[in-house]
């Protein structure tokens, strides 16, 4: 409302309008001074913080021990499985299974996720190989004629390229523990 406007509030409007005016310059100020509090505060530099380090040497190189432990085991499982016979490949596969869940469990940092995601492919794939070949064997044994065609996406092949990704990532890691 403007002075020379009346209305049946204008009074109360006007002490209003007078009261405001004042304080809404402070209310400006206030925060321009923010504003050039806060852009002028990034000037000085980086600050050191005090956070941890995220990957500790002790953390990954433990985690790397680990990790190769369980490819190893994978590996051992995956010669076991490929000097058996397909009817005999159940216990394997299932060991295999249990081996894929233990590493899909891991608890691990964040800088770690890729070396155990491609641990967990290889995992993946080679218990994956293993089990279509138990499988091929109960159809053939069975008469039953499989739906399935596993021929087009071979497992074993797959697992072997995770396996390279793996091995590629812990080098990585290696190299990120001799940085520091």
């Amino acid at each position: 409302m403007f002075k020379n406007e009346s209305n049946e509030n204008g009074p109360i409007v006007s002490i209003i309008w007078e009261k405001m005016k004042t304080k809404i310059p402070f209310v400006i100020g206030l925060l321009i001074g923010m504003l050039l509090i806060t852009s002028c505060n990034g000037l000085t530099g980086p600050r050191p913080t005090s956070t941890q380090d995220p990957c500790p040497i002790d953390v990954l190189e433990t985690i790397i021990y680990d990790f190769e432990d369980l490819k190893q085991e994978i590996n051992a499982l995956a010669a076991v499985a490929a000097d058996t016979p397909a009817e005999d490949l159940k216990p394997i596969v299932l060991q295999m299974t249990e081996l894929k869940e233990d590493i899909k469990g891991y608890e691990f940092p964040l800088c770690v996720a890729r070396a155990q995601s491609a641990l967990q492919e290889f995992s993946l794939y080679t218990e994956q190989c293993y089990f279509i070949k138990y499988i091929e064997y109960i159809n053939e044994n069975s008469g039953v004629e499989s739906i399935a065609d596993y021929d087009d996406f071979d497992r074993c092949d797959w697992a072997q390229l995770h396996e390279e990704a793996y091995d590629l990532m812990i080098q990585q890691l290696n190299e990120l523990i001799a940085t520091k």
